[in-house]
């Protein structure tokens, strides 16, 4: 998974999928989720972003449920040619996105 903020200058490096690899022990207890609703408010909330993205490969249904969870929606499905092959890299990779605007309708929506 791949986390990007966006804003008129500001486009800060992302994660990639080889960084978690090595917290397998910490897999599936929700600190990338946590992680990821803390970097969405921060962006938002601080240093001004106008849209988060992130993306994954379209196989990777972990990443997918962690960006769903942290409140981006599904944008697009695409084949990019990256320079190194990996088994799975067919089907394609998966980009999710949040606006302010839904940010702050999801943060100060009903119940909130």
């Amino acid at each position: 998974m791949a986390i990007v903020l966006e804003t008129d200058r500001l486009i800060l490096r992302r994660v990639t999928d080889a960084d978690f690899d090595q917290f397998v022990d910490a897999w599936g207890k929700g600190y990338a989720t946590e992680g990821s609703r803390a970097l969405v408010d921060k962006a938002f909330g601080e240093l001004g972003a106008t849209r988060v993205w992130a993306g994954a490969m379209a196989v990777n249904a972990a990443s997918r449920r962690v960006m769903e969870k942290a409140g981006l929606r599904f944008v697009r499905l695409f084949h990019a040619d990256w320079p190194c092959k990996i088994p799975g890299d067919e089907h394609g990779d998966v980009e999710y996105a949040i606006t302010r605007e839904e940010w702050l309708d999801r943060r100060d929506g009903p119940g909130q």
